[in-house]
């Protein structure tokens, strides 16, 4: 059976857009998992600069650049999350709980499920240590 070029086109179209769909409804990987959540904490760090009452809470603590290809990242959340915890401000502590909340799970994230996806490319501390914007 042969399908004539005028009824072959809407059926390469069908199963392209069939294609896109499956593709779209597909899991996300640990990997696409953690640039999502990088992104996500690296707003929510803008966001608290941005406020005045808040800006004064992120100004005590160290900068954090999320770097997911940098086996040093690790060490750094560790230290930003207990810089958070030896805060003595309790309001600034509540203020950043939803941050704190999304590094947490970053890091979990990173140390059980997706370890076997993880590829440090760099062991660059000093790269994370820089006051410029968050790695992207």
């Amino acid at each position: 059976f042969e399908l004539s070029s005028t009824m072959q086109l809407p059926l390469d179209l069908i199963l392209l857009l069939a294609a896109a769909l499956v593709g779209h409804a597909a899991p996300p990987t640990c990997y696409s998992r953690m640039l999502g959540m990088r992104k996500e904490i690296k707003n929510s760090i803008e966001n608290l600069q941005a406020e005045q009452f808040t800006k004064r809470c992120v100004a005590k603590l160290p900068d954090l650049h999320i770097d997911i290809h940098n086996s040093c990242v690790m060490s750094k959340m560790r230290s930003y999350l207990h810089a958070v915890e030896k805060m003595t401000d309790r309001r600034c502590q509540d203020m950043l709980q939803p941050t704190v909340r999304l590094i947490r799970r970053l890091y979990i994230i990173m140390v059980v499920p997706c370890k076997a996806e993880l590829v440090f490319l760099t062991n660059n501390c000093r790269a994370l240590r820089r006051t410029a914007s968050m790695t992207i």
